[in-house]
């Protein structure tokens, strides 16, 4: 693991949003829950707990949010047992062991409710149209995931069962010999009002295996195998998952070796050798997928920049209605509680 690391908790996918937010929290000793409306200054809050550890000397991982990459959704710091996460909509979160390794920071409590409270209607119109953004963009993925799964279909049949066969024992052979370890999710891609995403340094580390697949091959009936044989050797393992439909892998690390569908530097490359009659005979239909792929994947990105747009205008509302010297107050007096 590198000294620091940028991943993504959650995701916006086909399925709407993912988030492995329990995860973070089972690596942690104790966690604070941010509580507040947008533009409180949670994220600002969690940039500084990170800061706070560096300056210390400690691994820090910054977990970036799918909404707005340029805002954090938690900051872990394995080395201190310590994780501080956003605990709003979409992903609430809820003290689990209040007190005891469980805690909750509301910001919101530096608010003026009675300027927000005259604000109400237009709060509540904004918060409707952004759920809408976002609806919007999740029917739009589904139609990506849809001609996907379609290409899938096509390089699975031009694909022969043994070639498959080979492919998995060979990554699942290359394995290494390690002691028993911890399982962790994240997203080390996503799908953002900026386009797709990528915060690939944190899963490319160590020997890397690459595979050198054309768009639309299904990467998780190679990467799934590696996994399961680590997971039942217990090896210390990450599963870095597909930012359009979470259920599937994108990457897996286990113990500095990194098996991606990704084209990385200084990989060792494995080709799958497709039936090129197949290919041929399906080439409109791919190019049509790719096509139609690309096209929905666009307006989802669309839709999100509009969801983006429209929280900007909320946070003002917020922002105008902060007591700014309390919020100072009550930051340096939560960092100097930190373990």
């Amino acid at each position: 693991m590198k000294r620091n690391w940028h991943l993504f908790p959650g995701g916006n996918t086909a399925a709407g949003f993912v988030g492995f937010f329990e995860d973070l929290r089972r690596q942690a000793k104790r966690t604070v829950i941010l509580k507040g409306g947008p533009g409180v200054g949670k994220s600002t809050l969690m940039g500084k707990v990170g800061k706070h550890y560096e300056k210390r000397g400690l691994a820090v991982g910054y977990y970036h949010c799918s909404g707005d990459p340029d805002s954090l959704d938690a900051v872990l710091a394995p080395q201190a047992g310590f994780l501080i996460l956003d605990g709003t909509a979409p992903h609430v979160v809820d003290p689990v062991a209040p007190g005891a390794a469980d805690g909750i920071l509301n910001l919101g409590e530096c608010l003026d409710e009675e300027a927000l409270a005259e604000q109400a209607e237009e709060i509540t119109a904004l918060t409707r149209e952004i759920s809408g953004c976002y609806a919007q963009a999740y029917r739009y993925l589904r139609a990506a995931l849809a001609v996907c799964e379609d290409a899938a279909a096509v390089y699975d049949a031009a694909l022969p069962e043994a070639e498959k066969r080979i492919l998995q024992r060979e990554w699942v052979s290359l394995l290494p010999s390690a002691e028993p370890g911890l399982e962790t999710h994240a997203f080390a891609q996503a799908i953002t009002w900026k386009g797709v995403l990528q915060q690939l340094d944190a899963a490319l580390t160590g020997t890397v295996y690459s595979l050198d697949a054309p768009w639309g091959f299904d990467a998780d009936s190679l990467l799934r195998p590696v996994w399961e044989a680590a997971k039942r050797r217990d090896i210390a393992r990450a599963a870095y998952h597909d930012p359009l439909d979470a259920r599937k892998l994108a990457h897996v690390a286990v113990s500095g070796v990194c098996f991606t569908s990704a084209v990385a530097a200084d990989a060792t490359v494995f080709t799958p050798a497709f039936d090129a009659g197949i290919l041929r005979r399906e080439a409109s239909r791919l190019a049509f997928d790719r096509a139609a792929f690309d096209l929905m994947r666009n307006q989802a990105v669309e839709a999100l920049a509009n969801a983006k747009a429209r929280h900007d205008a909320l946070e003002r509302f917020y922002i105008d209605a902060m007591d700014y010297d309390r919020l100072d107050e009550t930051r340096e007096k939560f960092l100097k509680t930190l373990p």
